[in-house]
């Protein structure tokens, strides 16, 4: 073993097996193949025993020795092994065995933890042909603090809808809300998720790892990732006895931000397999404040909690999850004349405060998850059953003159949600047989929508039921390529119920909408040589309208927004199903020395596309307001993604990030409104591995980078939409950070981070916030980051 371990690349390498211990009692001979190997430091070869080893297909686990050996007992077939080490960044290869079968492993010294906002593009436990980005580690490190959305905006290819400073919205390759499916640990987030001023109502401070999937992925979760899908995973539970965790501290000087999280998590030394975990948050801020004034009623209110509770057998596992988010989110009261407001000075805030006014929203949602696997015996594979039920609450407190009374009897929301959604999924993993795996699975979603009486119309009552039928094949006829191909079906009847008065007589509408959604992928990944690989992915996929698509009326968020069947001529065409085509073409260069990237080019045609355009401003009880109208047409998004970094010094990087879009409508040959700018990020970053710095000192980091985002050229004739202001102009930001970790002698690590944004105070505003008629993006900002694991 000694010997392999000299020769062993970075990732992995096939050798002649070390005598393994003798296989558990009634193994069958053919289930008694030997998978082992020896895990060391990649810069030193120095063993590394504890680390772990984990098959992901049957979860089975083995620490290494005090030789940094592995090894387990396997039938044969294809495997994905994951190494991890603390303080190391794991790695997960692809095992195919047919005979006793050594992988050696080189585990890099954890660049995650000192890379700041640096992101790279990484491989998921089982490689899809569909592009995947990821934040974790100290990547994710430098954004605690920030909302979801927020975060997000360090991946290439997503930025966000805006409102205000307070709310952002993911958006992947120009796609939003009903086309961008959320998941937190593994349920989908079901809410009100269809208005663009409605953040994700999710915790990052629970996540270890937020992931990106850059693409349709309708196939494997649903209708909702017809643009892509923002995966929120927590860590695994420990599966040792003890107590650990991590504090987070976090504060920032533009709004006077003040944050703090909580994790503890350990497992039981009486009863070994079962283990628990909790997180707690909380998070305040003030006035936010651009380059000339504050921000009016911009303040933020946060908590939010967590607890998992779960048990693992060798052949069976449980787990029960329930987080509660908790907000109050303040909104710049818009005036009442939204003509006068554009022209004016904005209304500002003379002095700073934590106090929120109205408007705001005030958001409570709650998850309760169950979820079991079961590993069948044979050829069977394994099991997994999850369900969740989800209760989602929403108050928006307009600046609304007859109700703008602060007494407790009259101190009540004009627009007040009450969502409940019921979801269940049942997935089949038969083990994987030769070259070929896959997955069978069916899901089911009862969802019923209400308000309390005598808010303000504005969404319909709804229930939506959903029945789904999935199955995923993957075949590795080499073992540089891998195909895949998906099938799903959907079918969803929704039921709305809408209050009209026609002729002045007050009535009910109730429509029922049954629709069938298909959905298909073809995918492939070529690793085309140790550094290069290649992926490929096309998708046919439909979409069903939402509720809000097709009955939503009224003032919303500051804006008057109306759904294509409100104002639906007689005789014009109903609303159907949006249809897309999408083409994905990404090649990647990783694990190299030098220089890394990853390029995308996509296109995606839509045939039915739902979408606002503006209309004359509607004159309301309110004021004045933008208005916005649901219609339907053919569109093509046509953009590309480039992230890229090349080492000039050992110690010394350079790093590229940039994304275009082009949004046509074919029907119009027109631009579409509201898509995002071509911008492009630049960065230098220094960074002083652990093994050169003082020995308490665990590394230290240090990057500045230049963000530039044009002006918005590409926007629609003003015979078919023309917006209420010309787009912004564009701009550029000065942004640094540095970072370190202390004390890696000791069993308390202290990370430290430091970051400033628009360094230079520069005044701008941006295309995709909605607030940009009225306010200035933000000033300068500087934020403390401090992370205690113990």
């Amino acid at each position: 073993m000694a010997g392999l371990l000299q020769g062993a690349p970075a990732s992995a390498q096939t050798g002649t097996v070390a005598p393994a211990p003798p296989a558990p009692a009634g193994l069958a001979a053919a289930c008694n193949l030997a998978l082992a190997g020896r895990v060391a430091d990649h810069e030193t070869g120095q063993l590394l025993p504890g680390a772990t080893a984990r098959l992901l297909e049957t979860h089975d686990v083995s620490a290494a020795d005090t030789f940094g050996n592995y090894h387990f007992h396997v039938c044969p077939g294809l495997y994905h092994l994951e190494i991890s080490f603390v303080g190391y960044r794991p790695e997960t290869v692809e095992v195919r065995v047919g005979s006793a079968t050594v992988r050696n492993f080189r585990l890099h010294p954890d660049a995650v933890l000192l890379q700041g906002a640096l992101v790279r593009g990484q491989r998921v436990e089982a490689p899809v042909p569909q592009v995947t980005a990821a934040l974790s580690g100290a990547a994710l490190q430098a954004t605690r603090g920030q909302a979801l959305g927020e975060a997000l905006l360090k991946v290439s290819g997503v930025s966000a809808i805006q409102t205000g400073p307070s709310v952002f919205k993911p958006m992947i390759h120009g796609l939003h809300s009903n086309r961008v499916a959320l998941f937190n640990n593994g349920v989908r987030q079901e809410g009100q998720q269809w208005g663009q001023e409605h953040g994700p109502e999710i915790d990052p401070f629970v996540a270890a790892r937020l992931t990106v999937v850059k693409g349709a992925a309708a196939v494997r979760y649903g209708a909702d990732a017809i643009g892509g899908v923002v995966l929120t995973e927590p860590a695994a539970l420990p599966d040792s006895a003890g107590l650990s965790g991590e504090a987070h501290l976090v504060g920032a000087s533009n709004n006077g931000l003040g944050a703090a999280s909580l994790t503890l998590q350990g497992g039981a030394k009486r009863v070994p397999g079962l283990a628990g975990r909790v997180v707690g948050t909380v998070r305040r801020a003030g006035l936010a404040a651009t380059p000339d004034y504050r921000i009016a009623n911009s303040g933020l209110a946060e908590y939010s909690y967590a607890g998992t509770l779960g048990y693992q057998r060798t052949r069976w596992g449980t787990e029960v999850f329930f987080s509660q988010y908790n907000a109050r989110l303040g909104l710049y009261p818009l005036p009442e004349n939204a003509r006068a407001a554009q022209q004016n000075t904005p209304r500002v805030a003379q002095d700073f405060t934590y106090a929120i006014d109205r408007g705001y929203q005030d958001l409570r949602h709650s998850l309760l998850k169950l979820s079991s696997t079961y590993r069948l015996g044979g050829w069977g594979g394994r099991l997994g059953l999850t369900v969740a039920q989800q209760w989602d609450e929403r108050g928006e407190y307009d600046k609304f003159r007859p109700r703008n009374d602060q007494t407790a009897a009259k101190n009540l929301p004009e627009l007040d949600y009450r969502n409940e959604t019921g979801t269940a999924e049942l997935r089949w993993e038969p083990r994987p047989r030769g070259s070929f795996s896959g997955e069978l699975g069916v899901s089911g979603t009862y969802q019923n929508n209400t308000y309390r009486p005598g808010s303000r119309f504005f969404m319909p009552y709804y229930t939506n039921q959903v029945l789904g039928l999935y199955g995923l094949g993957r075949w590795r006829p080499t073992t540089r390529w891998l195909l895949e191909a998906g099938l799903r079906g959907d079918w969803r009847l929704l039921n709305t119920r809408r209050p009209t008065r026609p002729a002045g007589v007050f009535t009910v509408v109730e429509e029922d909408f049954a629709y069938r959604t298909p959905a298909a992928s073809l995918g492939a990944v070529w690793d085309a040589s140790p550094h290069v690989t290649l992926r490929a992915d096309a998708s046919l996929n439909q979409r069903a309208p939402a509720a809000n698509e097709r009955a939503s009326q009224g003032v919303h968020g500051g804006l008057y927004e109306e759904g294509y069947d409100i104002s639906r001529a007689p005789g014009a065409p109903a609303l159907t199903p949006e249809t897309a085509q999408g083409v994905n073409l990404t090649a990647t260069w990783h694990d190299n020395p030098r220089f890394n990237g990853e390029i995308t080019v996509y296109q995606t045609a839509f045939e039915g596309y739902i979408y606002q355009t503006p209309i004359p401003e509607v004159l309301s009880v309110r004021g004045l307001f933008p208005s916005f109208r649901y219609q339907q047409t053919d569109t093509r998004f046509r953009g590309a993604d480039l992230l890229a970094t090349f080492r000039l010094r050992p110690v010394l990087t350079l790093g590229l990030k940039a994304a275009t879009v082009r949004e046509r409508d074919v029907t119009k040959n027109d631009y579409l409104i509201l898509a995002p700018a071509d911008r492009a990020e630049t960065w230098l970053r220094y960074e002083q591995p652990a093994t050169r710095t003082p020995l308490r000192l665990g590394g230290f980091y240090a990057q500045a980078g230049v963000q530039a985002v044009a002006r918005q050229t590409r926007t629609p004739r003003p015979e078919n939409g023309q917006d209420y202001q010309a787009p912004p102009a564009g701009y550029a930001l000065l942004n640094a950070e540095a970072g370190l970790v202390l004390g890696p002698a000791t069993r308390h690590p202290l990370s430290l981070g430091v970051s400033g944004t628009n360094l230079l105070n520069t005044r701008y505003r941006d295309y995709l916030n909605r607030y940009r008629y009225y306010l200035d993006e933000l000033g300068r900002n500087v934020t403390v980051r401090l992370k205690l694991t113990f």
